[in-house]
């Protein structure tokens, strides 16, 4: 069954640096205890416990989570389905109404949502990303964690999240999760990739699947700043942190589940993405 939301949960015993962290579908990390601290337009804010991250797809996040009372913890809910269209308009004449309106004259409806989305994109990522929550929307946060437990069809899932994303954007924050196309070939490709990061990938079975030939699947991601091997190297470091939250595994396992033959070049890419060794993040964990 398909699902709507991808729910991470993330904890540690040490503070944790990471940087590059790259979010491939937008996300909110809700912290639950401890703080993160996070670089932001050369600012430095502070999430503690009831403050949200929100972060839009294409994000990349540096910061340090510290533990507070010998735990940091937090909640990463990835929204693999966009909000409604109903909902995605009321975001953009919410945004510049006038715009709109002059984009109407243009005779190329496609351009004029270009336009607007880009210009509305902009607006979006100059907003801060902390949001502290209010009851409603925590007791609609709640209620869309309380779905991974249920199976329930894909539709009432969608019903669920629509819920949640009205209460986001009624709080004002809808356009910071969604500031652009929800669309881009790169969530497209790192989704797919994330179902089996540790698989043997080839760019042109990918090619395939999204019927498109090798040259323009190459152009489209290299518009998008970024590289089939890229977003490869990135799902499965990604990959690779998910993993080592749950429990601990040799390094040489790790590299394996990851999709590298050598131990030494899995422990190369991760230190490169994040600037931190697989073997002491390990430690942050649990020690």
């Amino acid at each position: 069954m398909k699902k709507v939301i991808l729910v991470s949960h993330y904890q540690g015993i040490a503070p944790q640096a990471l940087r590059n962290v790259p979010v491939h579908s937008p996300s909110i990390f809700a912290i639950k205890q401890g703080r993160k601290l996070m670089s932001w337009h050369e600012e430095s804010l502070h999430f503690g416990g009831g403050d949200w991250l929100i972060a839009a797809a294409g994000s990349q996040l540096t910061f340090i989570n510290e533990p507070h009372h010998q735990q940091f913890s937090s909640v990463q809910v990835s929204f693999l389905q966009p909000p409604s269209q109903e909902l995605m308009d009321e975001i953009e004449v919410g945004y510049s109404k006038g715009n709109r309106k002059e984009n109407k004259h243009r005779g190329n409806k496609g351009e004029a949502r270009a336009v607007l989305s880009s210009a509305y994109h902009e607006f979006s990522q100059a907003q801060s990303p902390k949001l502290s929550a209010n009851s409603q929307l925590c007791f609609a946060l709640e209620l869309l964690l309380s779905m991974q437990g249920q199976d329930l069809s894909t539709q009432v899932q969608s019903y669920y999240l629509n819920g949640f994303y009205q209460q986001l954007m009624e709080a004002g924050c809808l356009d910071k999760l969604f500031p652009g196309d929800p669309q881009s070939l790169r969530q497209r490709l790192s989704r797919y990739l994330a179902q089996s990061p540790g698989a043997e990938h080839h760019i042109e079975q990918v090619c395939k699947l999204f019927s498109m030939s090798k040259s323009t699947l190459t152009r489209h991601l290299a518009l998008e700043g970024t590289s089939f091997r890229e977003v490869l190297a990135e799902v499965r470091m990604l990959h690779g942190l998910s993993l080592m939250q749950k429990k601990n595994y040799r390094q040489v396992d790790l590299a394996l589940l990851c999709g590298y033959q050598s131990e030494s070049r899995f422990s190369q890419r991760f230190r490169q993405q994040f600037g931190v060794s697989p073997k002491h993040y390990m430690k942050t964990v649990r020690g």
